[in-house]
């Protein structure tokens, strides 16, 4: 399937079908909306949100904690 056939197949998705739904969840930032979220709405929203998160080892973290430390000691 091309793109522009699944874009096409895709705008005519109405506000309460489950994929926007899920987008929904995914984008929204706002505190006072966060705070009434289900944990299920939780869940969706974290596992979307650490999907590139980078997993750093002790050892990189030490490396990058001596840069920061070497930056304000000179400063």
């Amino acid at each position: 399937m091309t793109w522009t056939e699944f874009r096409s197949l895709i705008s005519g998705l109405g506000p309460d079908t489950p994929l926007a739904r899920t987008v929904q969840i995914r984008l929204e930032d706002d505190k006072d909306v966060l705070k009434h979220f289900t944990s299920t709405q939780h869940r969706i929203r974290n596992k979307w949100r650490s999907r590139n998160v980078k997993k750093y080892t002790a050892a990189e973290m030490d490396e990058v904690l001596k840069r920061f430390q070497n930056i304000f000691a000179s400063m």
